[in-house]
């Protein structure tokens, strides 16, 4: 039986009403929610940069051992045995292992290996990935056959994510308030809104009016409340090969697992075909709270700011007030499918490309939701855990994304450029004195301003 259920859904029955962004992979989403939909509106509350550090930094390191234990079990009901796996840092690694294991002999399969040896560079294989790949082993050819991996959403893909449904959101909203203006024009010439015929000009200039009244509803911190819920659903994903038959023991495997609920079956089809499952997956709590963070584990999170002396104490205490479950998904691909989405036609990074560059809306407004995103998620990894009373990325200002490039590299205590951090030295620099400039408000009475330069 599939279930239709989402995880929003219980957000919104706990009377959650301003979370704007729901990483459903996560555990303690909601606060993580309430603070990005705080820092929005530039109303940050002490006490945002460390539950920040806590939520992302735990959620990245359990989401490690509680995907890697579902995917063995469920590749484990496949084919019949415990899978071998490998960690996996770029694409190049994941490429290169199916193409020194190929699935099979057939033309095609020959044709993609040739060419990704031949112009190796053609296929993004310095591309980030955050994951691990399994594989069978076996007396046959390939000896290890690629079966599966998992994979968590890089920072800067939740950012762009994230960034596109409130982007898309408030796109929405824009639009609607445009549409609100051509209505009272037309009440004004007192014709029907379908009969009004708008200069192109015109059209242009009464979206930018409605997106500067978003923009300063934003400012005033009075649509906070009116943030819907934008789920992301995938952070942590599985990717398994498997034919029809497999995949029936797929579904089988889940229906039957205690801690699995089988949300939705998605088949896709076109230039890429594969089935997307949905499901709810019930956290194991004791495994968590047995794997503290060891010594390594520690040193890296005591360099993004935690106190290496009651990290243990604070990941226990995250562990078992987190919430039960987690939603994830599941993508089942063929093995030629796979090969086409990897090194063919269908290529991943392609389509990201593709999807970067056909935005429905990219104004400054925009490029500002992504650049927050990325800079509230990098500020997770970043050593200081400084208070923030005022949020350096502003919807509603306009920047230079060198700007962005300076406040991330602030950060993490890097130089923007090759200056000394010179001084005036009051020995022989004489700073001018300041230009009185013309008053921008109205003298009292009886006075006159003063001129530019008197």
């Amino acid at each position: 039986m599939v279930i239709r259920w989402r995880l929003s859904s219980l957000a919104a029955a706990a009377g959650f009403k301003s979370p704007m962004l729901y990483l459903e992979s996560f555990v303690h989403r909601v606060p993580l929610a309430e603070v990005v939909s705080r820092w929005i509106v530039n109303q940050p509350e002490p006490g945002d940069v460390a539950q920040l550090k806590r939520i992302v930094n735990f959620n990245s390191y359990i989401a490690r051992i509680w995907v890697d234990g579902l995917a063995r079990t469920v590749l484990a009901g496949i084919h019949g045995q415990a899978p071998r796996s490998m960690v996996a840092k770029t694409k190049g690694q994941l490429k290169d292992f199916i193409v020194d294991n190929p699935f099979d002999d057939s033309e095609r399969t020959r044709e993609l290996v040739a060419r990704y040896r031949r112009y190796p560079e053609d296929f993004y294989r310095e591309t980030p990935f955050d994951g691990r790949l399994y594989y069978i082993e076996q007396d046959v050819m390939p000896h290890k056959r690629y079966v599966g991996s998992t994979r968590i959403k890089r920072f800067r893909r939740i950012a762009e994510k994230g960034s596109r449904r409130i982007v898309d959101y408030m796109f929405e909203r824009i639009r609607a308030n445009a549409d609100a203006l051509a209505e009272e024009r037309a009440k004004r010439l007192g014709i029907p809104k379908h009969e009004l015929i708008t200069p192109p000009a015109q059209q242009v200039e009464e979206f930018l009016h409605a997106e500067r009244r978003l923009l300063k509803m934003i400012r005033r911190g009075s649509i906070q409340h009116e943030f819907p819920i934008l789920s992301i659903p995938d952070v942590v994903g599985i990717k398994i090969i498997a034919d029809e038959k497999q995949y029936e023991r797929i579904v089988e495997t889940l229906q039957d697992h205690p801690s699995c609920t089988l949300i939705e079956q998605e088949h896709h089809t076109g230039r890429y075909n594969a089935i997307n499952l949905r499901v709810a997956y019930k956290i194991p709590r004791d495994q968590l709270i047995a794997s503290t963070p060891n010594a390594h584990h520690r040193r890296v999170l005591s360099f993004r700011g935690f106190d290496p002396e009651t990290v243990a104490g604070e990941y226990r205490q995250f562990v078992e007030t987190a919430e039960d479950h987690v939603l994830l998904e599941i993508i089942v691909a063929g093995t030629s499918e796979f090969m086409e989405s990897e090194i063919g036609r269908s290529m991943h990074e392609d389509r990201i490309v593709q999807q970067r560059s056909h935005a429905s809306y990219s104004g400054h407004l925009a490029t500002n939701v992504m650049y927050l995103m990325d800079y509230l998620l990098v500020s997770c990894l970043a050593p200081s855990r400084r208070e923030v009373s005022d949020v350096p990325i502003k919807l509603w200002v306009k920047y230079m994304e060198d700007t962005m490039d300076r406040l991330k590299r602030a950060l993490f205590n890097v130089p923007v450029d090759a200056s000394f951090e010179e001084v005036d030295d009051p020995a022989q620099d004489k700073p001018a004195a300041p230009a009185r400039l013309r008053s921008v408000t109205p003298p009292p009475s009886g006075e006159t301003p003063l001129s530019a330069a008197e």
